[in-house]
């Protein structure tokens, strides 16, 4: 850790030194200059620190200091541009011998923003969609490797989910769930679509806008079934040389442990569950034995947790001139894990953008490369299956068994079965044995130019190209932990591939407007082709010492194989929006895709939007109250498709080499691997929203509300079929399915300043109904682990049986419906259908997996130079099933949750803890209420003190213009009634999405950070 912690200290330096060597280059003089001076205030007389002075066609930039002053070498008429945030920007004349003071207005709130939307942008108050707008300063606060994980909480309309592992995956959803197949948005980078951004550094993002409904998103036709994330990165702006460093490092750690039994506990409650079945006591528990165990006491959360490093450093160069602009940056990240083993992700990325006009010609090119590197923890075992996963598997160790044993292979403890009588994995030597490496290189270029036709008539090429190339290794060693996991045989995997994507477009836009009449049209064509390959090898048998590659692998223990696919879409896309004097709204979208992911009966889908608002703060015969300062409805109606479904689900493929003998002859055979449906068709997501936006006060109050329903059809839905049709898997793909998600969606603002004192509230919360409308042609359920889904009720809900205490005799058995194999000490669970018998079909439903309820809050204050913020975010409404706890509840040889200690005995029947019984004949350990908990929590996310330096202490250092420092938490603290690690578990697992299956918890950080402008 000391280690690591110099290497970032000098990454920081050598940053921060380079920044001042690019800084101090020496530029000549202007002729004919002189110091011009000025003060630049508010609109109430109070001096702005930072204002951004500029002399236009120059290089030449300066900051106001702390009494809103500047000083900048100027001729007389040169002009001054001023800019800073929050106020309009200005520009002033240089008149020779005059002070200049300068007074800026403030916006009027962010209605005069620019958005981003599909191909172009708007303003924020001609929007008609349901697009949502994150506060990228807020959400980069969270520390993350992945944009998707720092989404959580910032925008209603959106959910996300994610574990603490380095570099683990992040799922995002956009009003819920909309498929059963992939329910991942649309990622646009710079224009570019992308499947996923985790490649890319969030430190360069400039904006991110979600587009959440058809009406916004139908101009992506088939790919924003799901919700569009549009992200645009940092670009150049004219003017010198700029020099930015922002970096942070921090700690982490898990912020909760389990209360688990040490070894006298385990072992009193495992010798009652053998003696309670009849069986002897194991000799690894009998003080009779010479093998009894008191000398091995291992506490395997101490032992497998550890505090981990988490750094993020980049640079950023911007500057250039009209013609040309240029933005660069490069970025570091490394993140360890808060588990004992070598598992860490670290990335190293680029990111360049030039752009630039000239006369009747615009243009931008972008170049992004990454390099990834994750060493993840065991997910499988070429060896042996791994039951429970790595958080379970470390707290149901056995307590009795060390981490370390140098008796055995490989040097690390584990259960003989003829002693401890049970099997366990050693978690701690697993993860240091094996060695599971991912290795991703990403590049995305882009480029694009404008030719203006006409005065407002485009034309616009967009060319772009992204290529990843990938490799996996995997090697596990010869080994023995115990009887069970044993390994004779080490295995080595390589598998390793290329995934592209070219894409074209051709787009005219026409831009004009006709008295108080507004046109802005678009029309276009793109295309797209992705194109994925690989090539996956495997050997057996290499020996000590190991040199993991594939030259010390026998011949015999070889295998290799290849796989290839592709895909392309054609589309055609047009767009109006219109605005009559700012008063009536309208937006037309429409896209025809064709895909090849479907047969050519079914290629091609049409897909079209409406949406209208009305700015009735600007309506000529209604004068609106004087704190009202806007007031908008808006309403959208539209159709999306989903054609991220996977490759060739509509062809069938044969096996060639299916021969059979015959009266002794081998005949030459085939047979069908898979049924298919070969007239699979588009999904289709129907939308439909009525909203309205508000400001009050001159938009210190912000209020946005909506209502939306949408409506997916003809969903892809996996159908049994019988297994003597030999196929497989063991059913087919077809449109047969229909789901609704519908809801509320509120966004709040606050904003005020009370002298220097100035704070803002930013609040959103979001309610999500989902129900199942069809689920093939017989509206089959379909079971997960521990639920249901049916039609009528929504996806997942929690499904278990019901109980009503334990059985404290035999009378109060013989008395009960039919519970095989119930003995007193025993679950008694509730006969629901009433047939006297207890069976699968006494489970009923105990809540829904999916909240009703999410919601964030952001809240920022400032005081002179010292600023704080915190975000909070959760859930409420739902239920869970904490698998967890039912895997240290199970009373077998697993080790115990300390609530065991207090299991039934004739002489303790006040509990409702069952008796422990090896094999568990009742059924005690099934999924029931026992183990469904609620599923709310509030977090802090995130918290931030900082403080800047005082402009006129920089203005000493001739280089430095900026500079801020602080400190931050994440995962500062937790509000739950949940008795796991974590109630914000990863899980998406669509039919069991309630189910904790033990995902690594999210961390808590704390982290130090600084802000450098030069």
């Amino acid at each position: 850790m000391r280690l690591l912690v110099t290497r970032s200290l000098r990454c920081i330096m050598l940053c921060i030194t380079f920044a001042f060597l690019m800084t101090s280059i020496p530029v000549s003089a202007q002729t004919g200059t002189s110091p011009v001076s000025g003060k630049i205030t508010d609109s109430k007389g109070n001096p702005l620190v930072g204002v951004t002075v500029a002399l236009k066609g120059s290089k030449k930039v300066v900051t106001t200091d702390n009494e809103g002053r500047f000083t900048i070498e100027a001729k007389s008429n040169d002009v001054l541009e001023l800019s800073h945030v929050g106020f309009n920007d200005q520009s002033v004349t240089v008149q020779s011998g005059q002070a200049i003071a300068i007074s800026l207005q403030e916006k009027s709130g962010t209605l005069d923003d620019i958005v981003v939307v599909g191909y172009g942008t708007q303003r924020k108050k001609d929007l008609t969609g349901s697009v949502g707008v994150v506060k990228v300063d807020e959400a980069k606060k969270t520390a993350s490797y992945d944009v998707a994980k720092m989404l959580q909480g910032q925008i209603a309309g959106v959910t996300v989910h994610g574990s603490g592992e380095p570099g683990g995956y992040v799922r995002i959803k956009v009003r819920g769930v909309s498929s059963f197949t992939s329910n991942d948005p649309l990622f646009v980078v710079d224009g570019v679509p992308l499947s996923a951004p985790f490649d890319f550094n969030p430190g360069d993002i400039e904006s991110i806008q979600v587009l959440k409904d058809a009406s916004a998103g139908a101009i992506y036709g088939s790919r924003a079934a799901t919700g569009v994330v549009i992200i645009t990165t940092k670009k150049g702006k004219a003017g010198a040389l700029k020099v930015n460093y922002n970096g942070y490092m921090g700690a982490q750690w898990n912020p909760k442990t389990l209360p688990l039994t040490g070894r006298t506990d385990y072992q009193k409650i495992v010798s009652a569950a053998e003696q309670n079945a009849g069986l002897s006591i194991a000799p690894a528990n009998d003080p009779a034995s010479p093998f009894y165990v008191t000398d091995v006491n291992t506490d395997w959360q101490k032992e497998g947790m550890k505090t981990g490093i988490i750094q993020d450093h980049n640079v950023g160069f911007s500057g250039g001139s009209e013609a040309a602009t240029y933005n660069v940056s490069l970025g570091y990240f490394d993140q360890e894990g808060t588990y004992r083993g070598p598992q860490k992700y670290n990335r190293y990325s680029l990111n360049a953008n030039l752009g630039g006009k000239k006369g009747i010609f615009s243009y931008g090119v972008k170049v992004a490369y990454s390099q990834s590197d994750k060493i993840a923890p065991f997910n499988d075992m070429g060896s042996r299956a791994v039951f429970g996963g790595m958080v379970t598997s470390l707290v149901t160790a056995f307590p009795t068994i060390p981490v370390h044993d140098e008796t055995h292979k490989g040097g690390f403890g584990g259960p003989a079965e003829t002693i401890y009588r049970g099997i366990m994995l050693n978690v701690i030597g697993m993860n240091a044995m094996l060695d599971n490496r991912s290795n991703r290189g990403r590049m995305l270029g882009s480029a694009w130019g404008e030719l203006e036709l006409l005065k407002g008539l485009k034309y616009r090429m967009n060319l772009s190209y992204d290529r990843t190339d990938w490799k996996d290794t995997y090697f596990e060693p010869e080994f023995e932990m115990g009887t069970y996991y044993t390994n004779t045989l080490s295995l080595l995997r390589d598998n390793r591939g290329i995934n592209t994507s070219s894409m074209m477009e051709n787009l005219l836009t026409y831009k004009k407007d006709f008295g108080k009449h507004g046109f802005d049209l678009l029309g276009g064509v793109t295309y797209q082709y992705e194109r994925g390959e690989g090539i996956y090898a495997s050997a057996r048998g290499l020996t000590e010492p190991y040199y993991p590659n594939f030259e010390q692998a026998p011949a015999e223990g070889k295998t290799v194989s290849s796989g290839f696919q592709e895909n392309a879409i054609l589309s055609y896309l047009g767009r109006m929006n219109y605005n009559y004097d700012d008063r009536y709204l309208l937006t037309v979208n429409f896209r025809r895709d064709g895909s090849s992911r479907f047969a050519s009966t079914n290629r091609w889908g049409n897909f079209a939007s409406v949406a209208g608002a009305w700015n009735l703060h600007n309506e000529h015969f209604m004068q609106l109250p004087d704190f009202i300062s806007s007031l908008k409805l808006r309403g959208g109606y539209g159709e999306l498709g989903n054609q991220n479904i996977g490759n060739y689900l509509y062809q069938a493929f044969v096996n060639t080499n299916a021969s059979y003998v015959f009266n002794g002859t081998l005949a030459p055979g085939t047979s069908t691997i898979n049924v298919v449906d070969p007239s699979l068709k588009w999904e289709t997501k129907v939308t439909s929203y009525a909203g309205f936006d508000a400001g009050f006060l001159n938009e210190k109050i912000t209020l946005s509300a909506e209502y939306y329903r949408n409506t997916n059809k003809d969903l892809l839905f996996g159908l049994p079929i019988p297994l003597t049709v030999g196929s497989f898997p063991s059913n087919i793909t077809t449109n047969a399915a229909s789901i609704r998600n519908s809801g509320f969606e509120f966004s709040l603002g606050y904003r005020n300043e009370i002298g220097k004192f100035k704070y803002n509230l930013n609040a959103n919360m979001h309610t999500v109904k989902n129900e199942v409308l069809k689920l093939g042609d017989n509206n089959d359920p379909v079971y997960g682990t521990g639920s249901k889904t049916e039609v009528g009720r929504s996806i997942g809900e929690i499904y278990v049986y019901k109980t009503a205490g334990l059985f404290n005799t035999a009378e109060d058995v013989a008395k009960h419906a039919q519970q095989i194999n119930a003995a007193p000490g025993d679950v008694r669970f509730v006969d629901t259908n009433g047939d006297n018998v207890i069976n699968d079909l006494d489970r009923v439903y105990q809540g829904n997996s999916i909240p009703k309820v999410y919601f964030g809050l952001n809240a920022g204050a400032s005081y002179g130079n010292f600023d704080f913020s915190m975000f909070w975010q959760g859930h409420a409404g739902n239920k869970v099933v904490n698998g967890i706890y039912h895997d240290l509840m199970l009373g077998l040889y697993a080790n115990y949750h300390t609530d065991f200690l207090n299991y039934w005995t004739p002489t303790n029947m006040n509990t409702n803890v069952p008796r422990p019984v090896i094999g568990d004949p009742n059924g005690n350990a099934r999924l029931s209420d026992r183990f469904v908990e609620s599923g709310n929590y509030v977090r802090l996310q995130n918290f931030q003190v900082g403080y800047t330096m005082p402009s006129e202490l920089l203005g000493r250092t001739k280089v430095i213009n900026s500079l801020r420092f602080y400190i931050s938490g994440q995962n500062a603290l937790t509000i739950s009634k949940y008795r796991g690690y974590d109630p914000d578990f990863f899980n998406d697992g669509l039919y069991s999405r309630g189910f904790d299956i033990g995902s690594w918890p999210n961390p808590r950080t704390y982290m130090f950070g600084i802000q450098a402008g030069f």
